[in-house]
């Protein structure tokens, strides 16, 4: 007997009423997608509409590509059963026509309507797209664009700035959030400065009389948070300007927590209590609201100083005929909405809107949806446009409205349910879920039913069923299972372990049943804790796939690989130098590193290996300075991206990936991360220091790691809001110990109105485990509260995604009692089977994939090498004048304060004294770009001041040419005058492209002086001579070269020391 689906009736309505619009409900595992593709071939098939007259919205590009295929199936499917000769000649031509028929997302399909009508849309012809990262790299430079130009033109706001206590580097993430609310009304208003001097007096005499009573020498386990609080007021007491208004704030905010005393620190209970009670009274009645007054003084100057950088922001992208996703939108809504040919235009070229997953729309996206169906095209207000009957059709369910952080509304969700009621459309329910088992179901709707509203409100969606039609025959491992932590294991790394473990051998012991790998997903409710779990499952040799965001340099493969490439930046820093040989790649021992330097070893790549030390000792150095010099020498002769990836081969980094159980999912992420770095190159971020700063970006910040190998047999692991959309046979909900409130990472809320949305900002900055607020709009009390209402909401929501992700088994991690259990409302269900969980043998404990050391690896790649080798010979190779640096320069002791970033501050200063630039407020700029102290602007200043006393600025004055960083290429071939200088090997016989840049050259009185500038900081006045002598040969290369290149005679060459301000003069 076939088995009756209880809402037939509403699918008969989606596949037949063809010229009716619908918003359908659709639960999860409801086969919405079947629906919209079925209504998608009636459209074609009854002749209704022809295939480019139908537009198909989808969420993402995958979901795009998915419903293509399943359209298209779909097509051939009907096509091949159809009798009527039309319909199936509708069939054939939209077959033969699939192209036209637009299937994407939203801001593709944007796109494609402000590419068709620029003009209009005031657009460049050729305007580009911009991806997530590129978009947010051009924020970046904007914001530089913006810092410089306040810094040359307007520099009081960076003052207004500071006596607010805020740093100006911790603006750049609030302005990173603000700039996708463009289309939001960022609310402010502007508050009087609060008056602190007079309360801060009393307070602070009230604090130093509690100090009375702490002990001078603090308590063995430390001061308790009051007394912390107390001594920390004291002691700033002493050093900050009273008068500044920031300072008694930072005063204040010590006491802006809880403060329990330990009454054991103490000399008595009593008076614990007393100055707990007095200081608590007196913080809650005069300073905290003085706190709030300050914030919201505060705020209004914020956003002004935000509002800046987004016009900055604008500007740069207007100039490079750039949109990024939310410009798509808002051009293509006021194109529709302003320009009623255009609309009437589209709206005869796209008659049929489909929209999936609508519960997660941007809120433009509902207004350009119903622009494009609007029966009146002259309506501009989009919530009056009433759709052509049969022209919308939109899915989606508001239970797994989970996307509140990007821009997705459940408000809006709302809004255009009830418009599409009120415009004569009709909602329909799908509740039966094709997907997951009855014994899975059932218990989640004791749950649901609970928790979810009869009727939806404001915040939340109304509870509908998960009707099973698939019932569990009690044939295989199926229904809802608890996975326990036991509860003495309390601390949380220790918890999230012991669940990872618990895990990895669930599914080890089901894979021996005949599951595969793919049969399971692993979802933790936050990024936190996947790369453990998914180490933990890969070490008894399960492969595991990884979607969303990590922190690579939470492994310490990563961390060390970082320190490693950041030493090749500066080789004379002693402290890098030594955290590389400590480190995994090289593992010499701190022992060793004493006998290394009791024996008078120099810690430096070119060092030279004493006498003194074992043969041992003498052999790990021998191997990790060589290994270092080629390191070093990859980065002077390869482009950045490059050598990087040369030096992660050249130091094993692979083979330790695989030996530390790590395998293919991290050597992947540094594939990844080795593609994004070459498309920073690609975009001129050409240097090795601009590459590192992306390259620290990558591994210290999340990182979005692409599923390389979605179709792979692997187990997935994710968090919740990527499994969106997916499915598998059994389901994790895994780490139990982390649940954290959504007032935590509150810091906004946005009020949306049929014609206008209001933003209420929060500015918090981050300090390590906790973020501190700095600035809040008016009233922020009710509108926190409104926002809490959304965001509590929302996690109910997306505990029903994650539970519903399953198809024959839910299996919940739990612990103790479950407090900091992201999953705790599940555990409402009446009974949830235990499993037991049993041992490992000893082969499966054992990885597999961890037996390969860097000699095997070597071994098995060496015969590529050799392959290259033999059949390769150089046809010419490159060199520069600065590319062989002599040893005895190299190790020459210096003093600190130099390096690379502080070399070319001086040329780049240097070049513009001589060009007759007005630095006045261009050194700040200068030292803010090269991320050097304020404080060495004097140093800079020094320096100019020797150079306008010299003979050499003399010259420059009263010369007739000058001209400076003069780069220049040069192709020297065997038998050039300059060829012995480049090499001395005989058997050498390629030409040689030379590169390099003269600092300064000028003539007078008819010869060419050349200028060499040095900022080399030598500790002793005898190894000047040393440098000397070694940088003659290359100015004479530069002379010949000059000489070479122009045919003019270059009288003379001389090198500008700069400390200790000293020119050498040499004559020709």
């Amino acid at each position: 007997m076939t088995k009756v689906i209880q809402d037939q009736a509403a699918r008969d309505k989606i596949t037949s009423k063809l010229g009716a619009n619908f918003l359908v409900e659709a639960g999860a595992g409801s086969g919405k997608t079947t629906s919209l593709v079925e209504r998608m071939v009636n459209l074609i098939q009854t002749g209704t509409a022809e295939i480019q007259e139908i537009v198909a919205i989808t969420f993402t590009r995958k979901a795009a590509d998915e419903l293509k295929v399943r359209f298209q199936a779909k097509l051939e499917e009907a096509w091949k059963k159809e009798k009527n000769l039309d319909a199936e000649y509708r069939l054939d031509v939209a077959l033969k026509n699939i192209e036209r028929c637009f299937i994407g997302t939203v801001h593709a399909f944007c796109a494609k309507l402000l590419r068709e009508r620029p003009i209009e849309a005031h657009l460049d012809l050729t305007f580009k797209e911009l991806e997530e990262a590129d978009d947010l790299d051009i924020l970046a430079e904007a914001w530089q664009l913006y810092l410089q130009e306040l810094m040359d033109q307007d520099s009081h706001h960076f003052g207004e700035i500071a006596e607010l206590g805020i740093n100006v580097d911790d603006i750049f993430p609030w302005l990173k959030d603000l700039k996708e609310y463009s289309d939001v009304e960022w609310v402010t208003e502007t508050v009087s400065k609060p008056e602190l001097h007079e309360d801060y007096k009393y307070f602070m005499m009230l604090i130093q009389e509690a100090k009375k009573f702490i002990p001078d020498t603090e308590p063995l386990k430390g001061y308790d948070a009051l007394q912390k609080a107390i001594v920390t007021a004291c002691q700033k007491k002493k050093f900050i300007d009273s008068l500044q208004d920031k300072d008694i704030i930072g005063i204040f905010s010590l006491f802006a927590k809880n403060l329990k005393p330990t009454y054991n620190r103490w000399p008595s209970k009593e008076d614990a209590q007393y100055y707990q009670e007095k200081i608590t009274a007196a913080f809650e009645v005069n300073i905290n609201p003085l706190i709030q007054a300050w914030k919201e003084h505060c705020h209004p100057k914020i956003v002004s100083f935000l509002k800046g950088a987004v016009q900055s922001y604008e500007q740069l992208k207007k100039e490079r005929s750039l949109l990024n996703f939310q410009d798509l939108m808002m051009h293509t809504s006021t194109l529709l909405k302003e320009i009623r040919e255009v609309r009437r235009y589209f709206q005869g070229k796209y008659r049929f809107l489909l929209v999936d997953e609508f519960q997660d729309t941007d809120p433009l996206q509902a207004e350009i949806m119903f622009y494009l169906t609007s029966e009146d095209s002259a309506e501009k207000n989009w919530t009056s446009c009433k759709p052509k009957p049969g022209s919308l059709f939109v899915v989606g369910d508001p239970k797994q409205a989970i996307y509140r952080f990007r821009r997705a509304d459940i408000d809006t969700y709302n809004r255009v349910k009830q418009l599409m009621e009120e415009h004569g459309g009709e909602v329909l329910q799908l509740t039966t879920n094709f997907r997951t088992l009855d014994t899975v179901t059932k218990p989640l709707n004791t749950v649901f039913e609970q928790h979810l509203p009869i009727v939806e409100t404001v915040y939340q969606a109304a509870y509908r069923p998960l009707i099973s039609y698939h019932e569990d025959k009690g044939i295989g491992f199926s229904g809802v299972k608890l996975l326990s932590v036991p509860a003495d294991v309390k601390k949380k790394e220790e918890i999230m372990l012991k669940d990872a473990e618990n895990i990895a051998l669930t599914i080890h012991n089901l894979l021996k049943q005949g599951y595969r790998a793919k049969d399971f997903m692993v979802l933790t409710r936050y990024n936190d804790g996947i790369a453990t779990y998914a180490k933990r499952i890969e070490d008894i040799g399960i492969p595991v796939s990884i979607s969303g965001e990590v922190i690579l340099g939470e492994t310490r493969e990563f961390q060390d690989l970082w320190i490693l490439l950041k030493s090749f930046l500066d080789p004379t820093d002693e402290v890098g130098f030594v955290a590389v040989l400590r480190g995994i790649f090289f593992g010499i021992s701190d022992e060793e590193l004493y006998q290394w330097k009791q024996a008078k070893g120099r810690f430096s790549v070119y060092a030279d290996i004493p006498d003194g030390l074992s043969a041992e000792v003498k052999a790990k150095f021998a191997l990790a300075l060589s290994k270092l010099q080629h390191c070093q020498k990859q980065i002077l002769t390869f482009s950045p991206t490059a050598a990087i990836e040369k030096i992660s081969e050249e130091i094993g980094f692979y083979p330790l990936l695989l030996t530390n159980g790590r395998g293919k999912r991290m050597y992947k992420s540094l594939l990844q991360v080795i593609e994004a770095l070459r498309k920073q190159e690609a975009a001129g971020n050409t240097t090795y220091k601009q590459v590192l700063e992306t390259l620290t970006e990558m591994i210290f910040e999340k990182t979005v790691v692409t599923n390389l190998e979605e179709e792979a047999d692997a187990v997935r692991i994710m968090n919740v809001h990527k499994a969106k959309g997916l499915e598998a046979p059994i389901v994790f909900l895994a780490h139990p110990a982390k649940a954290v409130s959504p007032e935590s990472f509150l810091s906004k809320h946005i009020k949306r109105e049929d014609l206008s949305s209001k933003g209420f900002f929060t500015f918090t900055v981050d300090t390590g485990y906790q973020s501190k607020e700095m600035a809040i709009p008016l009233n922020w009390a009710a509108h926190k509260a409104e926002e809490l209402m959304y965001l509590s909401e929302e996690e109910l929501r997306i505990i029903y995604v994650a539970s519903t992700r399953a198809e024959k088994a839910l299996i919940i991690s739990a612990n103790g009692s479950n407090k900091k259990n992201p999953w705790n409302t599940l555990f409402e269900m009446e009974t949830i089977e235990e499993l037991e969980i049993s041992e490992l043998d000893a082969v499966a404990r054992k990885n597999p994939q961890a037996e390969i050391t860097l000699r095997d690896f070597q071994s098995k790649t060496i015969s590529k090498h050799v392959w290259i080798d033999s059949s390769s010979e150089k046809s010419y190779d490159l060199w520069t004048p600065t590319k062989d640096k002599d040893y005895s320069v190299i190790t020459i002791e210096r003093e600190s304060g130099g390096g690379k970033d502080w070399g070319t501050l001086i040329h780049d200063v240097l070049e513009k004294a001589v060009q007759g630039y007005d630095l006045t407020h261009y050194l700040k700029t200068a030292l803010n770009k090269f991320k050097l102290p304020p404080a060495r602007e004097a140093e800079v200043e020094t320096y100019l001041q020797n150079l306008k006393k010299s003979e050499l600025w003399g010259n420059l004055q009263t010369a007739e040419e000058v001209l400076t960083e003069v780069p220049f290429t040069l192709k020297v071939e065997k038998g050039h005058k300059l060829y012995p200088l480049i090499t001395k090997n005989p058997i050498d016989k390629h030409p040689f492209f030379v590169k390099g840049t003269i600092d300064l050259i000028y003539k007078r009185h008819g010869s060419w002086t050349i200028v060499d500038y040095k900022t080399d900081r030598a500790k002793h006045e005898e190894d000047y001579d040393t440098l000397q002598s070694f940088y003659s040969s290359q100015l004479a290369f530069y002379k010949d070269a000059w000489e070479a290149l122009t045919g003019e005679k270059v009288e003379a060459e001389c090198l500008y020391f700069l400390t200790p301000n000293r020119i050498a003069l040499f004559s020709k």
